[in-house]
């Protein structure tokens, strides 16, 4: 078994996978000590207050979360008195989710705390290496998108 697991950390996915949940990991830490909030209730906040107000599956695929993460997560978070749930004015059927006064507040202080930590990250980086990792991220992220959509 180990011997057929040889080289998959050298996988370009699963080293972007490693990246991802390490990064998570600490960004998730930071907003529980400084905010109290768990990484996805601040995904949440974040989506909703950059582009929402949302229904519950917009909102699941703005923040990349499953549909149940962000149902409870949004739910979370309306108890806290930080989003609304209101009723489309195009469908009754459909919930949708906004910030409230506090809401708002919050994701401000929320995206203080995010650019500042993606900023040190940043810095790890020369200015050469920083721009040719986000021309290869961005070349990544559109084949992958070719090939999914």
């Amino acid at each position: 078994m180990k011997g057929s697991q040889a080289g998959l950390d050298q996988f370009l996915t699963q080293r972007l996978h490693t990246l991802n949940k390490l990064t998570d990991r600490a960004i998730g830490e930071l907003y529980r000590d400084k905010l109290g909030i768990t990484l996805p209730e601040a995904r949440v906040i974040t989506s909703v207050g950059a582009f929402g107000p949302f229904s519950i599956m917009e909102l699941a695929r703005s923040t990349h979360l499953d549909k149940s993460q962000a149902s409870r997560a949004a739910e979370a978070l309306i108890n806290q008195g930080l989003l609304t749930r209101t009723t489309s004015d195009e469908d009754g059927r459909v919930v949708v989710i906004g910030l409230t006064r506090e809401g708002a507040a919050l994701n401000r202080r929320i995206m203080t705390l995010a650019r500042r930590w993606n900023a040190d990250l940043a810095e790890r980086l020369t200015d050469s290496e920083h721009a040719a990792l986000e021309r290869a991220l961005d070349k990544l992220i559109a084949s992958t998108r070719e090939r999914i959509e």
